[in-house]
């Protein structure tokens, strides 16, 4: 420990009698760091795309809804969903899950699109997720 303790007492005592430097460093790297972080050099390359085939849906009713309705609601979606020949199953949440991680309310709905591989999807979506979203939004 010594060692280190006199190291950092070394840096240090550099540091202060060259103020300048440290500060024109530290200067430097706010900037660069700011360049980086809006300039867009940095993007999402870090990060793959994830597409495990499958499509995750919510939508949000009016906390007034009674349990009923947003139940026939839900069904009434999936069924929608469902009506795709590129859907394999569809699994629906409606109301506020109970462990409290979400911040989802009582009108929330969330739906759980599997989709069969793409190779098997209609010619029409060009095995293009974004085209079959489109067509399930209109």
């Amino acid at each position: 420990m010594e060692f280190l303790k006199d190291r950092y007492r070394d840096c240090l005592k550099w540091a202060i009698e060259n103020r300048w430097i440290t500060i024109g460093a530290g200067v430097a790297a706010v900037a660069v760091s700011m360049f980086l972080a809006f300039s867009g050099v940095i993007g999402s390359e870090f990060l793959p795309h994830l597409d495990e085939g499958a499509i995750w849906a919510r939508g949000s009713l009016a906390n007034s809804t009674s349990l009923t309705e947003g139940k026939r609601f839900t069904d009434q979606a999936r069924i929608i969903f469902s009506s795709f020949p590129e859907v394999k199953t569809v699994v629906s949440q409606a109301g506020r899950p109970d462990d409290g991680t979400d911040t989802g309310g009582f009108g929330n709905t969330e739906y759980f699109v599997d989709l069969i591989p793409k190779d098997q999807w209609r010619p029409v979506f060009h095995q293009n997720k974004d085209e079959l979203i489109r067509r399930h939004e209109s």
